[in-house]
């Protein structure tokens, strides 16, 4: 059996990020609760420093309330300018259903904002268990036909709304794409998912072949899982695990980015697949030697960099008539294997 330092060859800088999680007690024996108030107690501004930088300063944020069918949805719009309109990205956040909110993934959104020049409305959604499914993707559906309707008064592009989210948000962001599809709107251009979780059966190889990895274990996937769904039937719903859906045709171009070491790389790598194969303009790339959520940890993940001009790229491509949408935008990016 291979050791863990045979399986994860990880660069120095991971190395580093891999003894800091390791001082952590682990996620999956953490109630919500406390996973909630770990990461509301671990942001001090040099924390934030250490993993993101300096945080990007922008000429508009401001946080309000949006009303959806289970009442008010808190959500936060980041401006990269104050010219009108501005393409849109409505952004849902990762946790596990579980945690995250406005706070966590401030940084993040600043990022997506200040790089793309799209206005980005931050979703902070009923979380798990306390709401299961289907609460916190109806928050997120909601949301995301709020600001299709409220796009002149936002300063948005209702012809230029995409969806993004990281891990569970990206399977939020999925889900958000097959209930527009399925509910014959809003209209969504782009989907980004960023190391999505996409199958809560946890049934493809990476799984297990990387079980133990930073970051994200299979215990946690399978207590997230767990905590998410209202019922074991619910995994079985396309909009609970979207690569279960019996047909991807007809959804928005679709931006898939997958970890080496992730248990939920493959079921990024097949989702993006079959929506190729039903048609969708799909661009994927499989970073090497990352790890799950690298994308929010720059200063530690050597790919980082490369992984956020890629999503740069991607979103202004949205906006150029003379760019395809197949276009390739890293030289990493590639087709899944057959």
């Amino acid at each position: 059996m291979q050791s863990s330092a045979q399986k994860y060859r990880l660069d120095w800088k991971l190395q580093i990020l891999k003894g800091l999680l390791n001082r952590s007690q682990p996620i999956e024996l953490l109630s919500p609760e406390a996973l909630r108030q770990r990461n509301e107690t671990s942001r001090p501004a040099v924390i934030d420093w250490l993993k993101h930088g300096r945080k990007r300063k922008l000429p508009k944020v401001r946080n309000q309330w949006v009303t959806g069918r289970h009442g008010n949805i808190p959500i936060r719009l980041y401006y990269p300018s104050l010219n009108s309109p501005l393409p849109c990205v409505v952004f849902f956040h990762g946790g596990g259903w579980v945690t995250g909110n406005l706070g966590t993934h401030d940084a993040f959104c600043r990022q997506i904002a200040y790089q793309s020049g799209a206005l980005v409305l931050s979703v902070a959604y009923r979380l798990a268990p306390e709401f299961p499914y289907p609460t916190p993707l109806e928050d997120c559906y909601d949301a995301t036909q709020w600001a299709a309707q409220n796009a002149d008064a936002l300063g948005a592009d209702p012809r230029q709304l995409m969806v993004m989210g990281d891990s569970a948000g990206g399977n939020l962001a999925a889900a958000v794409c097959l209930m527009a599809r399925d509910l014959e709107g809003p209209n969504l251009q782009k989907q980004i998912l960023l190391y999505p979780a996409l199958d809560g059966t946890l049934n493809h190889p990476s799984m297990d072949q990387y079980a133990d990895a930073p970051v994200l274990k299979k215990t946690a996937m399978e207590i997230f899982i767990n905590q998410y769904a209202n019922s074991p039937a619910d995994i079985q719903s396309p909009y609970f695990s979207p690569l279960l859906a019996e047909t991807l045709n007809h959804l928005p171009s679709a931006l898939v980015i997958t970890a080496a070491y992730d248990p939920l790389r493959d079921e990024g790598q097949a989702y993006a697949q079959r929506l190729q194969q039903a048609g969708v303009p799909t661009q994927v790339t499989d970073y090497p030697g990352m790890v799950h959520g690298f994308l929010s940890f720059p200063r530690f993940c050597s790919g980082a960099k490369l992984a956020w001009a890629e999503i740069t790229q991607y979103l202004q491509a949205a906006t150029s008539p003379n760019c395809s949408p197949t276009d390739s935008l890293n030289p990493l990016a590639k087709s899944p294997p057959d």
